[in-house]
């Protein structure tokens, strides 16, 4: 416990995915417990909880309103030291979003996240210790994995019965059936209209002006504009297709239709041809667009330093390929040397074997402790199995001596049947994950080799991940036209030249330029840049 005299402000979320989840152990109210005993032992006093009911997986965590909503707190109150939740698998399911917040906090509010199962990791910087977060947020991730597969087979059996297991299309809502969407009026009848419309010959722009001058708005409160019409005549939905995924279509929807297959075929016709194409985001001739910045704007906090690509004209039909910061306009560099330099320092790096040791013998060591913790949760499990096992042998028996209703049995079977195969699920998961942790660890290791190697030949997305890993705080390019990278990856060494291996300023933490010589790397020193370290 701290045992500093003066408290420090602290602020709090506990979050359950469900209303089902709100049980021993996972409630709201039990996580808060926690974050309160973690509180004091951080002697920080809490100013404010955040106690909610949303899903945390995959996807869904860029712009969580919580998060959101924490950051800003934090950001105006900067007393606040710590943001506590219960675990990793309560702040979220998502390794990369993850980290992503756990930084957003560090670095724009000061603010430390830390864990009430688990306070002491607040101020373990140890491989051990980082890597026994690693496990916990990996498990979240596999967990939410599980139950997205499961999830899925449910939802497929859903839609080959013919219900639409989502949110409801434009025009429809919910019905007391699960799946089952009804038509929402009047929306559902003006739109009936304006596909009509369509298929008489009416122009496309006509019939949105006046579907709109019918009264009709979109869920925000705007006009229905073209494109959002067009997506809905290509809909199958609207013609009682269901179609989701990769899935098996099923033709036969529950719901009722707007129009027939045949019409739907008409509409998909008459739409092409004037489909919508969406602004190019990436040309692959630029692969450094928007993933390299401009040095000078970046040291003077310009919103926007990153640069671009371009084709050049000169006037005398000469055309040239280079980049340009978009903020100032005055950092030019032809493409193929940018490239070339670049390159060069990816050339120029080797994984640091003996870090890369101490990692994974880090790694098995949190694992075999990690081991003991799974065995407990194990055996937890096992005994709710067998519980359930007998609620459902006592429900079998009460059914047979007539003493409980074949219809209320058998709901109460069901529902056993669910759990009990739940539970079997979640132990055979255990069984299996944490021994896959290593060998995941090392795949991604080479994973990362592997895109260091061909980095020229992956999409803008990968080269991305690559940048990030390699280069933890980017890359970027001086108006002088040299390569800065503030800092490498732990795991890697830079082996351009043997002035890199013997002088001790040029170091995996080291910022060093590049220039090229005789197509060989020259590390230097910038006179008016120091070291950062």
């Amino acid at each position: 416990m701290k045992n500093d005299n003066q408290k420090v402000k602290a602020i709090a979320l506990c979050r359950v995915s469900t209303v089902k989840q709100g049980i021993e152990g996972s409630s709201l109210e039990a996580q808060e417990t926690r974050v309160y005993d973690a509180a004091a032992y951080f002697n920080a006093e809490i100013v404010k909880l955040w106690s909610i009911k949303q899903s945390s997986r995959k996807g869904k965590n860029y712009q969580r309103k919580d998060l959101v909503e924490m950051l800003a707190y934090a950001r105006a109150d900067k007393k606040v030291q710590y943001i506590i939740v219960d675990e990793p698998d309560r702040f979220m399911r998502d390794i990369e979003m993850y980290y992503h917040w756990k930084v957003e906090f560090r670095e724009k509010a000061g603010a430390k996240l830390v864990y009430a199962k688990k306070p002491h990791l607040a101020d373990d910087t140890s491989l051990v210790g980082t890597m026994e977060e690693m496990i916990d947020v990996f498990r979240g991730e596999a967990a939410n994995l599980e139950r997205i597969t499961k999830t899925t087979s449910n939802m497929q059996a859903r839609v080959a019965a013919g219900y639409y297991p989502s949110n409801p299309k434009t025009g429809y809502m919910r019905s007391e059936t699960p799946g089952l969407h009804v038509p929402k009026e009047p929306e559902w009848s003006i739109l009936r209209s304006g596909f009509l419309q369509v298929l008489e010959g009416i122009p496309i722009k006509d019939v949105v002006a006046g579907i709109n001058a019918a009264g009709y708005r979109q869920k925000t409160g705007k006009f229905l504009d073209t494109h959002r019409f067009k997506i809905m005549l290509n809909d199958p939905f609207y013609a009682g297709i269901i179609q989701m995924s990769s899935w098996t279509v099923n033709p036969n929807g529950l719901h009722k239709a707007m129009i027939t297959p045949e019409q739907h075929e008409q509409l998909k016709n008459i739409v092409k041809g004037v489909v919508y194409t969406p602004h190019k985001q990436y040309n692959p001739e630029f692969p450094l667009s928007k993933i390299m910045t401009c040095k000078e704007c970046l040291e003077e906090g310009a919103k926007n330093p990153k640069i671009v690509g371009y084709v050049n004209n000169n006037g005398r039909g000469n055309y040239y390929q280079r980049y340009r910061c978009r903020t100032c306009k005055k950092n030019y560099i032809l493409r193929d040397d940018l490239h070339d330099e670049l390159g060069d320092i990816l050339a120029g790096l080797r994984l640091a074997e003996d870090k890369v040791k101490d990692f994974l013998a880090g790694l098995r060591h949190v694992w075999e402790q990690e081991q003991a913790t799974s065995f407990n949760t194990t055996e937890g499990l096992k005994t709710r199995l067998s519980s359930l096992e007998n609620d459902k042998k006592t429900v079998v028996l009460k059914q047979a001596r007539g003493q409980l209703a074949d219809d209320r049995a058998d709901i109460a079977i069901e529902a056993l049947d669910e759990d009990i195969a739940t539970i079997k699920q979640q132990i055979e998961s255990i069984a299996t994950v944490e021994q896959d942790f290593v060998e995941f660890v090392e795949f991604a290791l080479n994973t990362v080799e592997g895109f260091r190697d061909k980095f020229w030949q992956l999409d803008q997305e990968h080269q991305v991940w690559c940048k990030q890993l390699l280069f933890p705080d980017g890359f970027s390019v001086s108006r002088t036209k040299k390569v800065y990278t503030p800092s490498i990856s732990d795991f890697y060494l830079c082996i351009n030249t043997e002035k890199s291996h013997e002088n001790d300023s040029f170091t995996a933490d080291s910022s060093i330029w590049y220039t090229r010589k005789d197509s060989n790397l020259r590390p230097s020193v910038p006179k008016t840049d120091a070291l950062i370290h």
